[in-house]
């Protein structure tokens, strides 16, 4: 007898037979590229040629295997339980199996209690993440393993989904990384996102399994797995088979069940009725009629910008470019802006060689006198997009420019009374209001680019249709399939849905389409309707060059907008403008010479920045034209990086100032603490109140011992105790704060559970029960014989000193680690230690002061950097104060402004209602507590931190010298409605709000392109004259 095992997935369909004895005698392993039901009568036609009489047992199982079990009625089985089972037979020597599929992933723990474990909907950190990064790259997952050999600096790439690592992955590639780092860096980010999403905590120990499809096509990967998890040859397991374990498991199920014979089932499901897409909902055809698409097409082309044949041209000419996330682009202008000629190729990866093709063909284009000479001149370049920086050192560009301000430019040149824009591009929409003219305000989306086109080339690319067919489809459809307007890997499961209920092709580009714009308008605008955005609106971008996504969003907004015939190149245009503004009378570029870009080189080298403590290592690319060469610096998280030497501007940064006055505190020596020693892990709820518990244990005579990690890193055993992929990013990195005390051997670590800081407001629900999440899963730190100390305490200070239950719950806490501790001696230190924290907080409120003193004296603008006091974690918040600082800003922290502006929670003197006065308003220099309804513009929270970024949004908005950012965590939903609130508040006063989203991601040039769009905005802002 003989037994087959049909594994379905999101990507392949294999099948394997087996004999009587579990010998392999037949395999087949094929991309169906959702063509699920060809590819699968496909493959058992081939199988038949093989067996063509043969009766055999057949099991079923996959992501898409169970439709087709009902169907041909054979039995199916859930596909852990099939990779159980396969693991079991073939490998019973194996503690733990990873196998890595199409969209999904497994881990099976086989020892020490049995657990199977299976990814969440996200396809992040496997074979579909893997393959959307290498079409970013112009290449095959074999040639990104290929690459990933040559990998010699890793970089900090997300991994939980493709949209949010190509993020990461763009500005790498726009500065000049090369791509085997990338290459390495993105199997390590699979690795990482596998062990910590899938173990949750549970230590990978013992004997481990590698299976699955890019598991065993993709040695890098396999390495990458091989180091993270620390394994040696004898503890690691490849079986040469391991790709088919799962259709193998199904196989071994389905042993005892009723035999078929091949041709029997291929007949079957020939047979099989088919009601393609009946189950799906649908929306209206984005064109009813061919006469109304070609109206609108009409309609559209009307808006073009005026031009000139460059073949005659004479005299100065003005060059625009734009290296945008997908595709590089230059616009030439005359001294009249008409347009001379345009440019637009996808870079595929390789900024600087597009650059060097585009330039060229610049070149090869100017006209010439009868004598050989060029005709014109190129008088200035300007640079703008994700590649600016890197292009104006490669090719010696005369300046950049912002984008969100190279794209107004170039709206308001071509609809003068416009008052909104909206451009989406293949990873970004900027969205900006104009009022009489003038920039009031500009929202980018803050990481996401579900709402941008690489959601359509990538679902295009992943359903090996051009994206031209792809779209054109689109315009056609006349049912486009509802796919929502959620992330883009869910909306990729709800695609791959529609194509296995047989949607037509252009139905499903059509509902891209509509997601698109929906995402745009409700999740990145966040606006109540569509209507609410202006009167009249400008959209461009190369996104809104197609059709059907131009379409989907004017159906979407209820009427006409208007679209440049030059959408794809506004960035370029507007720079090409600038340039034309900037250019001095008489002067000549210094752009490269067409047999200099030809010609020129570029080489590599690393090297790790001492300049100051968090030691990055850097990238060097040189670039040598044969007579000159110039250089780009890349891993930087300051500028002091960049080693060009510039001048500290000696502007304040209380991000700084509180970090150094935070931790300032020593410790007993050893033979003065009679109590040893105990670890404070500097993470966390420590960012706030560390004053405070140094004090109390110093106090009652433990040697405190704080963790020593400036930039914590995920790794080893930190990496496998966090419990869930989805935590925020400062919760992950107090494992790696505990870790590093129990490698050092620290005894007992102080691990406090505070429901309320004070008694006003209270504290986020991680923070406050994270001790108990650490104490369930961090067996390494128990193996190490360190003890967890974790008193619950329902509040650290009231208002007149430290809360009236904190010493019992202390005492009691504390008695295992420090026998015949008092009560008494307990409420002494307590005090002590309420007084050191007022004693802290007064401190940076003076800070404060003296900071908004120097910024009137020298006429400097600030900026109120929020967030939760643990974003003071340089490993959280990737030296994002420097960076404002060093774009001319003084950088305050909330709680280092005036007194009333955010909650003391501090005891005497800075808790408590102030006297005589409104809520919130300073009066005698007492602060004054978080209540619940107490503002009248909707901006209130009962929690103690959002409370505090809230009242910092009220002060900042009043305030014509000071901006507001808000730092917040993704996964955070406490922050997400702060964000909302706080942007509220700031809009009722005419300001607005700049959000940066971070977590591992350190990505600091999306977070420029924001910060150099809020300097922009500032600049109008007062140019216009607004008081507020």
């Amino acid at each position: 007898m003989l037994h087959a095992g049909v594994d379905i997935g999101s990507k392949t369909v294999k099948l394997v037979v087996l004999d009587d004895d579990r010998e392999l005698l037949y395999d087949s392993y094929e991309r169906h590229l959702s063509n699920v039901r060809e590819t699968l009568g496909y493959t058992l036609a081939r199988a038949r040629m093989r067996f063509p009489e043969e009766r055999m047992t057949i099991g079923v199982t996959g992501s898409a295997g169970m439709q087709f079990a009902d169907l041909l009625d054979l039995p199916f089985a859930q596909e852990v339980v099939a990779a159980r089972t396969a693991v079991e037979r073939r490998i019973p020597q194996v503690d733990v199996a990873i196998e890595i599929g199409g969209e999904d992933s497994k881990i099976l723990f086989l020892t020490g209690g049995e657990e199977l474990r299976m990814n969440s909907t996200c396809a992040g950190g496997t074979g579909g993440f893997i393959d959307t990064i290498a079409g970013m790259l112009d290449m095959n997952a074999g040639a990104l393993n290929y690459c990933a050999h040559g990998c010699r600096t890793v970089h900090a790439i997300a991994s939980r989904c493709a949209v949010f690592a190509q993020m990461d992955v763009r500005p790498l590639l726009n500065e000049g990384v090369p791509k085997e780092d990338i290459a390495g860096s993105v199997f390590d980010a699979v690795a990482a996102q596998c062990i910590a999403g899938l173990a949750c905590g549970r230590p990978i120990s013992g004997t481990v399994a590698l299976l699955g499809g890019p598991l065993h096509f993709l040695s890098a990967l396999r390495e990458r797995f091989r180091l993270r998890l620390g394994l040696d040859d004898a503890h690691l397991e490849v079986p040469p088979d391991g790709h088919l374990f799962v259709s193998e498991g199904a196989a071994f199920e389905a042993w005892d069940s009723v035999p078929y014979g091949l041709g029997e089932l291929i007949g079957r499901l020939e047979s099989v009725p088919w009601d393609r897409g009946a189950t799906l909902e649908r929306l209206p055809a984005l064109f009813a009629t061919d006469a109304e698409h070609d109206a609108f097409v009409r309609r559209h082309a009307a808006l073009a910008a005026p031009r000139a044949d460059l073949s005659s041209a004479e005299g100065r000419v003005f060059l625009g470019i734009d290296s945008g996330s997908e595709a590089i682009k230059y616009v030439l202008v005359d001294e009249q802006g008409r347009v001379l000629r345009t440019y637009y190729e996808r870079s595929a990866g390789s900024v600087v060689e597009a650059a060097q093709a585009m330039l060229v063909d610049l070149w090869k284009h100017l006209p010439l006198r009868h004598d050989g000479t060029l005709a014109v001149e190129v008088a200035h370049a300007c640079v703008t997009g994700y590649g600016e920086e890197l292009l104006k050192r490669a090719f010696a560009l005369d300046s950049g420019e912002v984008e969100t301000v190279a794209h107004v430019r170039a709206a308001r040149e071509l609809v003068p009374d416009a008052d909104f824009i909206l451009d989406i591009g293949g990873q970004d929409i900027k969205c900006v209001w104009l009022r009489d003219g003038a920039v009031d305000d500009i929202v980018l989306n803050e990481a996401c680019s579900s709402g941008c086109g690489a959601l359509l080339s990538g679902m295009a690319w992943s359903m090996n249709v051009r994206l031209d067919r792809f779209l054109e489809a689109a315009v056609h459809a006349q049912r486009p399939v509802d796919l929502g307007t959620r992330c883009t890997v869910f909306m990729t499961s709800r695609v791959r849905h529609a194509q296995k209920e047989g949607a037509e092709l252009g139905d499903i580009a059509a509902g891209l389409a509509y997601s698109v714009v929906r995402n745009a308008v409700y999740k990145v605008i966040r606006a109540r309707d569509a209507a609410s955005l202006g009167r009249r609106v400008v959209v461009q971008g190369g996104t809104f060059m197609n059709d059907a996504v131009l379409r989907a969003f004017e159906n979407l907004y209820g009427a006409e907008v208007a679209r440049p015939a030059l959408a794809a190149h506004m960035g370029a245009y507007g720079a090409a403008l600038i340039a034309r503004d900037r250019a001095a009378a008489g002067g000549r570029s210094g752009l490269l010479s067409r047999a200099k870009v030809e010609r020129l080189a570029s080489s590599k080298r690393t090297e790790v920045c001492g300049r100051c403590g968090n030691a990055c290592r850097l990238t060097v690319t040189s670039f040598d034209d044969g007579d000159a060469v110039r250089t780009f610096t890349v891993g930087n998280r300051c500028e002091r990086g960049l080693g060009d030497g510039a001048e500290d501007n000696g502007l304040p940064d209380l991000f700084a100032y509180r970090y150094k006055r935070l931790f300032a505190y020593r410790a007993l020596p050893e033979d003065a603490a009679p109590r040893g020693a105990i670890g404070l892990p500097r993470a966390l709820g420590m960012y706030d109140l560390y004053p405070f518990w140094h004090t109390l244990l110093t106090r009652l005579g433990f040697r405190v011992v704080p963790s020593r990690l400036p930039v914590a890193v995920l790794r080893g055993q930190a990496l496998e105790t966090i419990p869930s992929e989805s935590l925020c990013y400062p919760a992950k990195l107090m494992h790696a704060h505990l870790v590093e005390l129990a490698e050092r051997g620290v005894p007992a670590a102080f691990l406090p559970y505070v429901r309320a800081e004070g008694p006003e407001g209270w504290s986020c629900p991680v923070l406050a029960g994270y001790p108990f999440v650490l104490d369930a899963n961090v067996g390494f730190v128990h193996e190490r014989g360190m003890r967890l100390v974790m008193p619950q305490v329902e509040a650290v200070l009231g208002d007149d000193g430290p809360d009236g239950r904190l010493a019992a719950a202390l005492q009691e806490a504390l008695e295992p680690v420090a026998h015949g501790l008092g009560l008494e001696e307990v409420e002494r230190a307590a005090r002590a230690a309420a007084c050191e924290q007022v004693r802290f907080r007064a401190d940076m409120v003076s800070a404060g002061r003296a900071a908004l003193a120097l910024m009137a004296e020298r006429g400097v603008p600030g900026v109120v950097l929020a967030g939760r006091p643990y974003h003071g974690d340089p490993a959280a918040n990737h030296a994002i104060p420097g960076l404002l600082r060093s774009y001319g800003f003084a950088v305050l922290t909330e709680d280092a402004l005036p007194a009333g502006t955010c909650s003391g929670g501090a005891g005497k003197g800075v808790s408590g209602p102030a006297k005589g006065g409104r809520q919130g308003e300073a009066v005698g220099g007492d602060a004054a507590p978080v209540r619940a309804g107490s503002a009248d513009d909707g901006g209130t929270s009962r929690w103690e931190h959002p409370a505090r970024i809230l009242r910092a949004a009220r002060f900042a908005a009043g305030r014509d010298d000071l901006e507001f950012v808000v730092l917040y965590s993704f996964g955070c939903g406490l922050d997400a409605v702060t964000v909302d609130q706080a942007r509220a508040v700031l809009k009722k006063r005419g300001r607005s709000l700049t959000a940066l989203k971070i977590d591992e991601m350190v990505d600091l040039a999306a977070t420029r392109i924001r910060v150099r769009s809020m300097v922009a905005a500032r600049e109008e802002r007062l140019g216009r004259g607004d008081a507020r």
